[in-house]
């Protein structure tokens, strides 16, 4: 049996709304899973080569610590959080690292914060927390958006169906595992995304290639029937699939709209390059396209199962 049994919520000073703390209440009252609540404060001047006065380092240190505990000891009260709910305050520079700080003694099934907004190419560069946090958290993560509670109650997954790559095809199928979890209760609607290319524009820059009449029509066929044995394998109504052509985050986003989506499911597979930086990935261009939650899943983010140790 599939569980989602720790939950640990990151609490950001940075984000205008705490929607994240709204929605860890959600799922962890709907999958009966166990609240862990950290947040993370840094300062420069506190460290060695900085401020050279070292009393005054520790100071320092002690009541950025101190007010971080107190930010979010009060935030946990006027949301109505039992008193004992686990809260850890880590002196850290990224949020993964403050996931990684809290994953010495136990492992979890799912990380929430909420989503950072990037208006241009400039707050992607100096507003880089959830990217390095989509890079490096050890954990399935949830960002969350504007939406209070998850209530339009359509789930989208968004897959790669005809990939031949060993990686996609295991993200696929943590995708929906995910997607069967969240929907134990038969509260939701799974949907799958899925994108094709044109491919008279992909073929353009090679004008002396012949391009067969029907090569357009073939490369729709075989989504098709990849999304259909999805389905199947997966239990999704048939009028739930949604292939369209396109590059796969405007695909996404623009299903996620239509639906009015609680949550977005994909993978993140992401090369390490400058490109990638400044362009995002897939689930970034897709996360700052919509305004609905984001669930970015990496290879090794299988869902765990009851009975597991950690």
């Amino acid at each position: 049996m599939l569980a989602i049994r720790n939950v640990l919520l990151l609490l950001d000073k940075e984000i205008d709304n705490q929607n994240a703390l709204q929605r860890a209440m959600q799922i962890c009252q709907e999958q009966g899973a166990h609240l862990f609540v950290s947040s993370y404060v840094y300062n420069h001047a506190c460290e060695e080569g900085s401020l050279s006065d070292l009393e005054l380092r520790h100071d320092l240190k002690s009541l950025l610590l101190e007010q971080s505990q107190q930010w979010s000891e009060a935030l946990l009260k006027e949301f109505y959080l039992p008193e004992d709910t686990p809260l850890s305050i880590c002196w850290c520079k990224h949020a993964y690292q403050a996931v990684i700080h809290n994953s010495d003694n136990l492992s979890f099934d799912l990380v929430i914060k909420g989503a950072a907004a990037h208006h241009s190419i400039v707050d992607r560069v100096l507003h880089h927390q959830d990217w390095n946090l989509l890079k490096y958290c050890p954990a399935p993560i949830l960002l969350v958006k504007e939406k209070l509670a998850w209530e339009s109650r359509n789930i989208v997954a968004a897959v790669d169906a005809t990939s031949l790559d060993e990686a996609h095809n295991i993200i696929n199928e943590h995708i929906f595992e995910f997607a069967e979890l969240i929907n134990t209760n038969n509260n939701y609607q799974v949907h799958l995304a899925n994108s094709y290319p044109m491919m008279s524009l992909t073929l353009a820059s090679l004008p002396d290639t012949p391009i067969p009449e029907d090569l357009q029509q073939y490369v729709v066929t075989q989504h098709q029937e990849a999304c259909e044995a999805i389905a199947q394998k997966y239990n999704i109504n048939e009028n739930n699939l949604h292939i369209f052509e396109g590059e796969p985050d405007e695909v996404v986003s623009q299903v996620a709209k239509d639906l009015d989506a609680d949550v977005i499911l994909v993978g993140v597979i992401s090369p390490d390059d400058m490109q990638s930086v400044i362009l995002g990935s897939t689930v970034e261009q897709v996360l700052d396209a919509t305004n609905c939650d984001v669930l970015a899943i990496k290879v090794l983010d299988g869902v765990s199962k009851l009975g597991d140790e950690g």
